[in-house]
């Protein structure tokens, strides 16, 4: 890895990894904060992306009220902007087809060009607190990278990144739109917001990131290499999650596909080649906060085998989602 990037790497804050990260496996991601901190996070995270990456952002506030037309326009940005920014794969972005109802199968005066496309990246504030309808949406615009508006198709980038901000840390999307997110990441807002302090004191971050050094980072990502018994690892792991007790449900094949790519995006972030069971570790941490459901005393599975009731709710007391995968991962022997 070049002395320069390795620097850069080396300066880069919780937040600004977690979209670089993002980024390289060209997953989406969910972040959180303190309930009174989501606005700073939001702000945050716009700065970082289009001062570090120089991507183009747009973002929404998200509630029960939104409907889906707000929400699609929120995400719309004008290709008169970009020449401010330098994104990925902007030609396949620009590209939209426009039709007005009412008006003549051949394209007559009254029709008008939409040529607005959808943002690099999306920060959707409190979608968790969206609509099911909303929620819905945003599931099909991250399976088919397009949306429809009343008067036009908009493609989104090639590399398009969704970053949810949620209320609550443990807040969650519905079923499906949840386990289109990768990862997950808390926050703490004690440790600050420094791109937004930075502007708020007049000052200029710098050392940015160009297209070609992600664009790297991604292709050594790609080549990293799994041997027969980090296999084994990464399969042990996803079996013990799945098998604890204490899981209910959660461990779906996607999340199985995002482990693996998440822990070799870590390898190429370290500069290596193959993996090792510490990042595997680190990946499942980022993995499975968001999807895991856990049991409960009622639902507990060794209650089926006669678990005395009494023992299994004192036995679950004060369990918590990062608890247990601390305890599968302690589970699961390490290859040599």
């Amino acid at each position: 890895m070049a002395s320069t990037l390795h620097d850069k790497l080396q300066q880069l804050g919780d937040l600004e990894l977690a979209i670089l990260v993002a980024l390289i496996s060209e997953e989406h991601c969910i972040l959180s904060s303190s309930s009174n901190s989501t606005e700073n996070l939001k702000e945050e995270l716009h700065l970082v992306c289009s001062e570090l990456f120089g991507l183009q952002v747009a973002t929404i506030d998200c509630s029960a009220q939104t409907n889906v037309d707000e929400f699609s326009e929120a995400i719309l940005v004008d290709v008169a902007d970009e020449d401010d920014h330098d994104s990925f794969d902007r030609e396949i972005g620009s590209r939209t087809q426009s039709a007005v109802p009412g008006s003549d199968r051949f394209g007559g005066v009254n029709n008008t060009l939409d040529n607005r496309r959808i943002a690099d990246v999306i920060i959707a504030k409190n979608i968790d607190l969206a609509s099911p309808n909303v929620q819905v949406q945003t599931l099909e615009l991250l399976r088919t990278k397009r949306i429809f508006t009343r008067t036009a198709m908009h493609l989104a980038p090639k590399s398009l990144l969704f970053v949810a901000v949620v209320s609550k840390p443990e807040a969650r999307l519905t079923h499906h739109l949840n386990d289109m997110f990768a990862m997950s990441h808390f926050h703490d807002a004690d440790l600050g917001f420094s791109r937004t302090e930075d502007r708020f004191e007049g000052q200029h971050s710098t050392n940015g990131f160009h297209q070609n050094e992600v664009k790297s980072l991604r292709v050594q990502a790609r080549n990293v290499h799994i041997t027969a018994e980090m296999a084994g690892y990464l399969h042990n792991v996803v079996i013990f999650m799945r098998l604890s007790r204490y899981v209910k449900s959660g461990v779906t094949a996607t999340a199985t596909r995002n482990l693996r790519t998440l822990a070799k995006t870590l390898a190429s972030l370290h500069g290596l080649e193959f993996l090792t069971p510490s990042l595997v570790a680190l990946a499942a941490r980022k993995i499975y906060p968001h999807r895991l459901v856990l049991a409960t005393s009622e639902t507990e599975r060794s209650l089926q085998w006669g678990s005395d009731p009494e023992a299994v709710r004192q036995m679950m007391d004060g369990l918590t989602v990062e608890l247990v995968i601390e305890e599968v991962i302690a589970s699961v022997e390490s290859p040599l």
